[in-house]
């Protein structure tokens, strides 16, 4: 059995790929907002603590750990990491993609050190785009400073900042393709953000300030546990998958006995066009 952790576009591409199999597996969520179809995936709700996560994967036999919650879940990946190398079980990172790191934002470990930052620039109207959990850990600097939080139109995400003592008349609520009209409409003298990758719109959100040369602070994304096995698609996974729990699909993946004879004619026929050149298997 496969235990998937999830409520990303990652997850949903995850359980997407194991549903090929016909076979059944778990797909696991701290709430339950995500909306996600599930054809043989049973769906577990509720954070794991280190016992909660043992026990689950001892009582259903889990053999296999995807990991493709969101890179700033740190306490859920610490805790898998844990529990999965307590049970010798193997985990998969199905990990998106991120952007290079050309110097353009100013990156940051911590929230202590983003805040020393802002106050050294001097920031006095900040654009905060890194969630609502991000409220309580900045609230040394939003005291003091205006700032302006974007988070999600959900009832658990206002709660939580209402908890936090946040003026809701600066919080903004996020809208797909509005990054340049909240940017328009705020006017900061810096921006924050997280290294969300390509599924969290990273290049879109900076993407305003860095054209007015506005400072954009990012705030890297904590590393996971080393023995963690990175896979990158939906073909890297069923691979892996494949090597690790081999009974789990009944086809396997890989080329046929057409496909290699085919690469071959075609490897051979380019030879004799072009005086004898060898193809490299990248170049077939």
């Amino acid at each position: 059995m496969i235990l998937i952790f999830g409520g990303t576009t990652e997850g949903r591409i995850v359980s997407s790929v194991l549903d090929e199999s016909g076979k059944e597996y778990y797909y696991s969520t701290k709430g339950a907002f995500q909306e996600v179809d599930l054809v043989h995936g049973e769906r577990v709700s509720g954070a794991m603590t280190h016992e909660v996560m043992r026990d689950f994967i001892r009582e259903k036999d889990i053999h296999l750990v995807v990991d493709a919650a969101h890179p700033f879940a740190a306490v859920l990946h610490k805790t898998i990491g844990e529990v999965t190398a307590e049970l010798s079980i193997p985990v998969l990172r199905y990990e998106r993609k991120y952007s290079e790191r050309t110097g353009k934002v100013i990156e940051c470990e911590s929230y202590e050190e983003m805040i020393r930052k802002l106050e050294a620039q001097p920031c006095h109207r900040l654009l905060a785009l890194t969630g609502v959990n991000t409220i309580a850990p900045l609230k040394p600097f939003w005291e003091k400073h205006e700032s302006f939080f974007r988070i999600l139109d959900r009832d658990d995400s206002k709660e939580k900042a209402k908890a936090a003592g946040f003026p809701f008349s600066h919080i903004r609520y996020f809208h797909e393709g509005e990054d340049q009209a909240l940017f328009d409409e705020i006017q900061p003298d810096a921006v924050i953000t997280k290294e969300s990758g390509e599924s969290g719109f990273f290049e879109e959100k900076i993407a305003p300030a860095l054209a007015a040369g506005v400072p954009v602070y990012m705030i890297t994304r904590p590393a996971l546990p080393e023995h963690y096995e990175y896979v990158y698609g939906p073909v890297g996974l069923r691979k892996a998958v494949e090597r690790l729990c081999p009974d789990f699909f009944p086809l396997k993946t890989g080329f046929t006995t057409g496909s290699t004879a085919t690469a071959a004619t075609a490897a051979a026929l380019h030879a004799l066009l072009h005086e004898g050149e060898v193809l490299t298997e990248a170049a077939i």
